[in-house]
């Protein structure tokens, strides 16, 4: 059906608002307040949003989606849509003025906000759909999957949704902060970056100490050997550095920033050594915190510098955990 009657919009705005503060509780205890765990998300965002902080964007792109998923629903078609349809800025301004988030005079801003944000993020994954079409295509799968009863859809939508939904603010975090770098590095599938990131560190301690003499070429007369000919071994690292740039996937450019990404990881792992976070846990004595990390390190945003802020990585490491631990339900019980 088309959404052109006064009750067709305000179904879509109450369709937009209850899910979007089901998936915000879905993540309280998530999503960080500065260092701190948030207990209420949904108070952290709504706050965030009418300050006329760029951490408000993250919740207008998913005010967008949920109204764009909404018409594709709608419509009752079957499969994923190709692309969801345009909403005005209007109908996403009375979402947020629902959820006493936004002021007709604050919508201006936020809406700017909303494009650094998908702006940023897009750039970090040339060739993929813009961000606000991935979260309305998780939206629908998630609704598609409860109206179809089909669970297997509706929990990768719920999974996804919740995921796109704390890598997008934690991006509007650094944002907000202006200690982001200019140009973002590629995001690196995760399963694959996990592969890069034990390479690492399997060959950088496996390889012979810097410094150390290696045959590179033998002078011989009537087939016997009469000399050798070395050069000093190059550092284990540079050793390591150089054998995963080869074997990770893609152009140059990815390449280097999935080196980028594995060199900003050990420094910030390093810094949890030293002082360990209560935020995240003790990496270095619970595989479930490394890992957690060490997936959170292949998407998350770095800060100027090329290092991993403590609070962007952090809370995408947290989801992850959350996961890992199962105490994020992935079946779609909500609705």
């Amino acid at each position: 059906m088309k959404q052109d009657s006064g009750s067709d919009v305000s179904q879509a705005q109450d369709f937009a608002e209850q899910l979007i503060r089901q998936v915000l509780a879905d993540l309280d205890g998530v999503l960080l307040d500065g260092e701190i765990p948030a207990p209420q998300a949904f108070a952290l965002l709504t706050a965030a949003a009418a300050a006329g902080r760029t951490r408000g964007g993250a919740l207008t792109l998913l005010a967008r989606a949920a109204l764009s998923a909404h018409g594709a629903l709608a419509s009752a078609g079957d499969g994923d849509p190709g692309e969801f349809a345009a909403v005005h800025d209007a109908e996403v301004g009375d979402v947020l003025r629902q959820l006493g988030a936004a002021t007709a005079p604050g919508l201006p801003a936020l809406l700017r906000a909303a494009s650094a944000v998908e702006h940023y993020v897009a750039a970090a994954e040339p060739g993929a759909p813009p961000p606000q079409q991935t979260l309305a295509l998780a939206i629908h799968r998630l609704y598609q999957g409860l109206r179809d009863d089909d669970e297997g859809m509706g929990g990768r939508g719920l999974v996804e949704l919740r995921a796109l939904v704390v890598h997008l603010d934690a991006t509007a975090c650094m944002l907000d902060q202006g200690d982001i770098t200019a140009a973002p590095l590629r995001v690196i599938r995760p399963d694959r970056f996990h592969d890069y990131f034990l390479r690492f560190t399997s060959l950088a301690q496996t390889q012979g100490a810097a410094g150390e003499e290696r045959a590179v070429a033998a002078l011989s007369r009537d087939g016997r050997i009469e000399a050798l000919i070395t050069e000093d071994a190059p550092h284990p690292v540079v050793t390591a550095a150089q054998q995963v740039h080869q074997a990770v996937a893609g152009d140059s450019t990815t390449k280097d920033h999935a080196l980028a990404r594995i060199r900003a990881l050990l420094v910030f792992l390093a810094a949890l050594r030293r002082q360990p976070r209560v935020a995240i846990g003790d990496a270095a004595a619970d595989p479930t915190v490394h890992l957690s990390l060490v997936i959170a390190a292949a998407t998350a945003p770095l800060r100027l510098g090329g290092e991993f802020g403590f609070a962007a990585l952090a809370q995408v490491a947290r989801y992850n955990l959350s996961l890992l631990h199962g105490t994020q339900n992935a079946e779609p019980r909500w609705h």
